[in-house]
């Protein structure tokens, strides 16, 4: 089972589908409804605030956050690229792959999920 757990509804392509398509001539193959409280990353601020052309600038670390759900067998979970990326310990994260875009540049969907390792 695969959980949709990004803010936006992920639209997911035939494997032949091309890199880039007019809006509505392809449909999805799939649709994963969106999250409505998605995992967020936490952040950690480190040491003083300084000032670069008058705006503040910050260094932070950022953490695991909250709102992922422990791992359960059999299900995948597909979540933001920084999540991701933080979470790299979990082997049921997966993250959209293979973008499918329409002939203007914006997302539309993928056609494939992967697993960062």
């Amino acid at each position: 089972m695969i959980l949709n757990l990004t803010p936006h509804p992920m639209h997911v392509y035939p494997p032949d589908c091309p890199d880039r398509i007019e809006r509505d001539i392809i449909k999805p193959a799939w649709i994963l409804p969106a999250c409505v409280r998605p995992p967020r990353l936490g952040e950690t601020e480190l040491g003083p605030k300084r000032v670069v052309d008058g705006v503040p600038v910050v260094d932070i670390v950022f953490g695991l956050g909250e709102g992922l759900p422990p791992a359960q067998p059999g299900v995948f979970l597909v979540v933001s690229r920084p999540v991701a990326m933080v979470n790299r310990d979990r082997s049921d994260l997966l993250v959209p792959h293979e973008v499918v875009r329409d002939l203007d540049g914006s997302t539309l969907g993928c056609r494939a999920f992967a697993r960062p390792t």
